[in-house]
Formats: structure tokens, C-alpha cells, sequence
């Protein structure tokens, strides 16, 4: 049974070593400075569980004035071993859509759209977001890396 929880500190070491494993850091060091970095910037990360390991992890941020309405989807990952990355996708854009909805609304707005940036080869995460109903708005031309595209995508939620 999938169950999404707020991570601490506490779960650092299970976040970067899921960090690791799914994004591009070098070493252990910089996915745990990465991760320590959005942590303290307010980052809104939650993890997927199951039977007491995390096997996905989703993050958020408000971007702009809180009066925009607009969230950053900033990490989407679910183990590749995991018997069922799709349902914890879902399970995990739901409740991060809820999660930032509440937010806005408890600070006198609501949420209006949506974005996230993805490896142009991330073609799970790309129809993943297709399916829900995000859209391409852009390419970025070797935006993080030399030779490799970023695409951005995003949904209006109202």
C-alpha cells in the first residue's frame, strides 16, 4: 500500500539516495547538497512509501507572488525497480496538487497553473504529463547540460 508522507531531515538519507539514483548528480555529495538546498528553501517535498521504503519522491514550490498562483513541480521521481511507477506518479501529482492548492488558498489566493522543467529524454515523465494534461510551452536549448534540451510544460488549473 502506497502512502504519501512530508519528508524531514529525518529521511534524508533514503531522499538522496533516491536523488542519486534518478538525476544526473556526480556524486552522493551533491544530490545531498542538492536536496539540503531545497530543503531549506522551502521546498515541498513528500515521499511515496511502501512497506517502510520510499520508492518515489515529488517536490514544490510557489513561483512568483503568491497572488500569481503558480507552482513549480521541481522533482518527480519514482525508483525504476518499483512494480508500479505509475500508480505512484499519480498518487504523488495528486496530493501535490492538493497540497499546493491548499497552500495558495490559505494564503488568500488560489492555484492557478502549474510548470515543471524536464530532461528532454525523460520520455516516462513526458507522457506521465501529457496524460494529466500538461502541455509543452518550450524547448531549452542545452539549458543544463551541454548538448542536452530541457522542456517545460505546464496546465491551467483555472
Amino acid at each position: 500500500m502506497i502512502a504519501i508522507h512530508h519528508v524531514s531531515l529525518d529521511n534524508q538519507k533514503e531522499i538522496v539516495e533516491l536523488m542519486k539514483k534518478k538525476y544526473s548528480f556526480r556524486t552522493v555529495q551533491q544530490a545531498e547538497q542538492a536536496f539540503l538546498d531545497e530543503y531549506n528553501q522551502g521546498h515541498h517535498f513528500r515521499a511515496a512509501w511502501d512497506g517502510g521504503k520510499i520508492v518515489g519522491l515529488i517536490s514544490w514550490r510557489p513561483q512568483g507572488e503568491i497572488y500569481h498562483g503558480v507552482a513549480e513541480l521541481t522533482r518527480l521521481a519514482v525508483l525504476s525497480d518499483y512494480h508500479d511507477p505509475r500508480a505512484v506518479k499519480e498518487l504523488m501529482f495528486d496530493v501535490m496538487i492538493a497540497e499546493a492548492d491548499d497552500f495558495y488558498h490559505s494564503h488568500g489566493s488560489h492555484l492557478r497553473k502549474i510548470f515543471s522543467m524536464i530532461h528532454a529524454d525523460a520520455r516516462h515523465v513526458r507522457e506521465f504529463f501529457v496524460d494529466k494534461g500538461l502541455q509543452q510551452e518550450a524547448v531549452l536549448k542545452n539549458h543544463f547540460h551541454p548538448n542536452k534540451d530541457e522542456l517545460v510544460f505546464s496546465m491551467f488549473l483555472s
